[in-house]
């Protein structure tokens, strides 16, 4: 059999990136796009067993009492499947084979009808956990949904159950019994490991169902083993003989008042011939009708910024877009929708733009715009009417991204924070980041002192911020996490540690290590926010879960010389999202769980909010890549 060759990057990524990975990495990154709402509160009520399919026990083979069922804490961490069998060998001739199993399987739980012929791989007896041996606890109930996990106990009941059985039973656990339109079911493979004539797997479960005719979410890690076919025939498949789910965690709507969002954007900026000519057009047109002379980044880093630009009282929208198209300011009007006001604003800007504010720079009364571009970074000032003047044109701070905005020195006017992520690289060109899971070959950040009218000194080094000044900076969150009364400073960083800045003053300290908020791994974006109403700030970072990464990462045959501690750290950057916990005392504690706020997909954003006003800060991430050959991929 001839060798293959993967990468965990889609079809498109520059060869030095994906060569950055070992040579055994799989290609298929994750799913379409989706976005991941989480409910945090601190609600706790016990609860009976829940209830199983009356026609189990009618198709029950045999079952037995497990003495040592490992609890449900320890069954659904992140720690890889590490074994001989975990190889460039397995992944690549049985990964595939699996992923279509669970498409199949998913396909049998959504049908519904018990009659109906089940996959080959669901021909054997199943060992799974007996329903009735199950604890159900309500962890939250808010004025719309309700949260509820199903455990484990520490020791349990196992029992043989038929194919039909097994179906049945998953049906019921995952409320999918009642057939609907909206029902789905999701497995993600993201460990695979050969045991002889067996495999064993971990996947992510995500399913939605109805529960008294209202939307259920439920979600869960489970581990699998299948028999591996005795004959080499094309049609032979791996046999389901063991499912293992020891946590679920269900979300549902407890009472018909719930959080409802409706897309509008179509409503409210239809009547702009801007709407129609520039923004509802892909970027594959783009990058073939734009001239690469100016300059246009199509990897989508660019960005939005809200504020009220002529003091109505109404937020306005400012767009920003790749070199070559226009930015974009729209006035809210009265009745909401959004009008384009760009070229009279005069900040329809051609150059490639990378991110923007909308903040008060002068202290006057009215939000002021600062822009990072590809070849400067621009303040303009609003003269209170939504016209605007360029002030400030900073030519040696050009491809910036994500400029932040705070009053870090405590004198009355905000200070700008621009990251650079890979200054020296050239737009839609992405450099390679080195060492991989430890880049500092990004670009260098530059913290600007507000001078008054507008004008603005590079601090960067006299306040500290020098220390590590070269990775790959995502984004920055500013907040007191330690009620001192100044802004601390949070950097997520792509390819590498995280930075936390704590403010002494006028002066950052790195306490990054010491305060365990490091959190290696593809650092996006952070929130901060009390969530559990202690008191004190916690911190939310989006990262990257990629099921590919880890399948590859936990191959004994990746790297082989790769120190353990180095693996770790990788296989923390693809584990996902992360939700620290701050304790007060300078320190945080990765509280992070698989089953809910530790999956985000591939997230790229995330944001704490209260979305139900029931006075408890909700999570919301946003995630997705689009990757190949999978044709059900967007």
């Amino acid at each position: 059999m001839d060798s293959i060759r993967f990468s965990l990057f889609p079809d498109g990524w520059p060869q030095g990136l994906a060569s950055a990975w070992n040579e055994g990495m799989t290609r298929t990154v994750g799913g379409g796009v989706l976005s991941l709402c989480l409910l945090l509160a601190g609600c706790s009520q016990e609860s009976g067993p829940i209830e199983k399919v009356d026609k189990l026990k009618e198709s029950v083979v045999s079952e037995e009492v497990v003495e040592a069922v490992p609890s449900a804490a320890s069954s659904v961490s992140n720690k890889a499947i590490v074994g001989e069998g975990d190889s460039k060998e397995t992944v690549s001739q049985w990964s595939a084979v699996i992923k279509s199993q669970w498409k199949e399987i998913a396909t049998a739980l959504l049908n519904g009808d018990e009659e109906a012929t089940l996959p080959d791989s669901l021909q054997l007896p199943v060992q799974i956990l007996d329903s009735e041996t199950l604890q159900s606890k309500e962890l939250h109930r808010g004025r719309s949904v309700r949260v509820t996990e199903v455990r484990v106990p520490e020791t349990g009941k196992t029992i043989q159950a038929t194919p039909q059985a097994f179906v049945a039973d998953l049906r019921e656990r995952l409320s999918i019994v009642e057939i609907d339109a909206q029902n789905s079911v999701h497995l993600k493979l993201f460990s695979i490991n050969r045991d002889g004539e067996t495999l064993k797997t971990r996947q992510r479960l995500t399913a939605q169902g109805l529960i008294g005719k209202k939307p259920a979410h439920s979600s869960a890690v489970v581990d699998a083993i299948w028999q591996l076919p005795s004959s080499a025939a094309e049609s032979a498949v791996p046999r389901l003989i063991e499912w293992s789910m020891p946590l679920l965690m269900r979300n549902e709507l407890s009472s018909d008042e719930k959080v409802s969002f409706d897309d509008i954007t179509g409503s409210v900026l239809g009547e702009n011939a801007s709407w129609n000519e520039q923004l509802q057009i892909g970027m594959n047109t783009w990058r073939r009708q734009i001239e690469r002379s100016l300059n246009p980044d199509f990897l989508g880093y660019h960005g939005l910024a809200v504020g009220d630009v002529n003091g109505d009282g109404l937020e306005d929208l400012y767009v920003c877009q790749p070199g070559g198209l226009p930015n974009l300011l729209f006035r809210q009007e009265q009745d909401g929708t959004l009008v384009d006001i760009s070229a009279d604003a005069r900040v329809d800007w051609l150059d490639n733009t990378t991110g923007s504010l909308l903040v008060d720079l002068d202290n006057d009364g009215d939000a002021d715009l600062a822009l990072a571009t590809r070849t400067a970074f621009l303040v303009m000032e609003n003269d209170g009417k939504g016209k605007f003047s360029l002030v400030e044109r900073l030519t040696n701070l050009g491809m910036g991204y994500s400029p932040s905005a705070a009053d870090y020195d405590l004198d009355g006017d905000l200070d700008l924070l621009v990251l650079r992520y890979a200054a020296d690289g050239k737009v839609g060109d992405f450099p390679t980041p080195h060492p991989f899971h430890s880049a500092r070959n990004g670009g260098a950040n530059v913290l600007l002192q507000n001078q008054g009218g507008l004008s603005f000194l590079d601090v960067t080094d006299e306040t500290g911020l020098g220390v590590e000044n070269y990775r790959f900076s995502f984004a920055a969150s500013w907040e007191d996490y330690d009620n001192d009364g100044d802004v601390d400073l949070y950097i997520a960083n792509d390819f590498g540690p995280n930075q936390l800045f704590r403010s002494e003053g006028e002066y950052f300290v790195d306490e990054s290590s010491e305060s365990g908020s490091q959190d290696w791994g593809f650092g996006m974006s952070a929130t901060w926010a009390d969530y559990d109403r202690d008191g004190f700030m916690d911190l939310y970072v989006s990262s990257m879960f990629s099921g590919a990464g880890n399948q590859v990462v936990a191959q004994s045959d990746f790297n082989a010389n790769m120190p353990e501690e180095t693996r770790s750290r990788y296989l923390k950057m693809v584990r996902g999202n992360t939700l620290l916990k701050n304790s007060g005392r300078g320190q945080f504690e990765d509280l992070t769980s698989p089953m809910a706020e530790g999956f985000g997909g591939w997230a790229w954003g995330a944001k704490f909010a209260d979305f139900n006003n029931d006075g408890w800060e909700d999570l919301y991430v946003a995630n997705g890549y689009i990757s190949q050959p999978d044709t059900d991929d967007l």
